[in-house]
């Protein structure tokens, strides 16, 4: 007569699944978190960029005002370098912006596959 495990075996792939997607989930976590402060990161930039055009860009105004030929010419190129800084910047904030929410629309639905799973294997690990 064959023996009966009583449940045991479904209860351990329970719950190695269990193991498997709280593993999961911490790596994804962990990988939203990471892109949550690149893009406070950039954005941090963008903000600094934006703050140090703003400031050659008095220059360029003061030297308009004075009259001052040279002072306009290198704060005008100045201005222009603090330009393309300052786009691409926004350019690298956006992408990191768009890549967060990329992720975490993949996340979300990761998330909540995992906890219809979880429910799922409730009764076989033994939990109500």
């Amino acid at each position: 007569m064959p023996e009966r495990d009583g449940g045991g075996r479904e209860r351990t792939e329970a719950l190695g699944r269990d193991a498997v997607r709280r593993a999961e989930q911490a790596v994804g976590d962990a990988w939203i978190g990471q892109l949550l402060l690149a893009e406070a990161e950039c954005e941090a930039t963008v903000g600094a960029c934006s703050r140090v055009r703003d400031r050659v860009a008095e220059r360029v105004r003061a030297a308009q005002r004075s009259g001052d030929l040279p002072a306009l010419v290198r704060s005008q190129a100045d201005l222009e370098h603090a330009d393309r800084a300052w786009t691409r910047a926004l350019d690298v904030y956006d992408s990191a912006r768009d890549r967060l929410a990329h992720e975490l629309a993949l996340w979300t639905d990761a998330t909540a596959r995992r906890a219809r799973q979880a429910w799922v294997d409730r009764p076989a690990a033994g939990r109500r």
